[in-house]
């Protein structure tokens, strides 16, 4: 039996599984009662990055849901679907004469207009809640879906490759957290006057974790318990570029009994210049004990997500 534990596994999810089919396989080689959770849905038909919070991680879910991802995507041209991908119905096709107009350059350039902050409108198939329902549910069901634009960014987008008799794009986006990659095939196809919908799509990164970093399923399924325990990161390989406070030992057992911590000039020099929402609290091993709201100079600071 696996004991009980704390940590980050990164799994590379196998199409065809919903991240909650991920979630219930790695569930089922932990002790009863144990708290799983993911960090950042992905659809069944796409791979890559999933990473899986377990124990007293899945504290820190919010915070790495909300991390950049990186992703490699596939743009089909010619065909768009109802849900914006290859899984949906197809509800409007290109003429041929259309379809042979399109060249890697006008792709390329079609793409830079997408880089940076813009409204995006979600699939209507996404799980975005409407008058208390999702609204992939209402769609599935045949209901109009009108969805409002919410703000997101495209940190990078580059075209890696152009297949002219397939008219496909592959594509590498370095992107914000909720965004959309199946809005942005359907809108790269708005752009450039021909219906197109994501065909395929593996998560290449999350946060700090890259595919290197993952493991496949069948790998975490067959894992010894010892062997197992070594695939997971522990948790302060988290949020790595948040500013860290290094404790001694008896502020921690401050922190532990929810007493606020008086912090000594060397420490809070180490919060100066940044304006993240929570600073770690490390232990003098380096390990995460707490997240903490920063606060002003000579301000007693109190740790609100305590990690032991």
């Amino acid at each position: 039996m696996i004991p009980a534990l704390d940590g980050i596994l990164i799994v590379d999810k196998p199409e065809g599984m919903t991240s909650h089919d991920v979630v219930a396989t790695v569930r089922r080689r932990l002790p009863r009662k144990t708290r799983v959770g993911h960090t950042g849905t992905l659809d069944p038909f796409a791979t890559g990055v999933l990473p899986i919070v377990i124990g007293k991680a899945t504290r820190l879910s919010q915070f790495l849901t909300a991390g950049r991802k990186r992703y490699r995507a596939t743009v089909a041209f010619g065909n768009a679907t109802d849900s914006g991908d290859r899984m949906g119905t197809v509800i409007d096709t290109a003429p041929v004469d259309v379809l042979q107009t399109l060249e890697e350059t006008t792709v390329a350039r079609a793409l830079t207009t997408f880089v940076g902050v813009h409204a995006q409108v979600p699939p209507a198939h996404s799980a975005k809640m409407v008058d208390g329902e999702r609204a992939y549910v209402l769609a599935r069901r045949g209901d109009t879906v009108n969805l409002s634009p919410v703000h997101v960014t495209a940190h990078a987008l580059s075209l890696v490759a152009w297949e002219p008799a397939a008219h496909t794009a592959i594509l590498d986006l370095d992107v914000s957290a909720g965004y959309y990659v199946r809005s942005l095939a359907r809108d790269l196809g708005a752009r450039l006057g021909v219906p197109a919908h994501l065909s395929a799509l593996q998560r290449t990164g999350s946060g700090p974790w890259s595919l290197a970093d993952a493991h496949s399923l069948a790998e975490v399924v067959q894992a010894a318990p010892e062997a197992f325990l070594g695939l997971c990161a522990p948790m302060s390989a988290a949020l790595g570029t948040w500013p860290a406070v290094t404790l001694d030992a008896g502020q921690v057992q401050w922190v532990l009994a929810g007493r606020t911590i008086p912090l000594t000039p060397g420490q809070t020099g180490a919060l100066a210049g940044f304006t993240t929402e929570r600073v770690r609290l490390l232990d003098e091993a380096g390990d995460l004990v707490a997240l903490a709201r920063p606060c002003p100079p000579g301000t007693p600071m109190h740790a609100d997500i305590v990690l032991r």
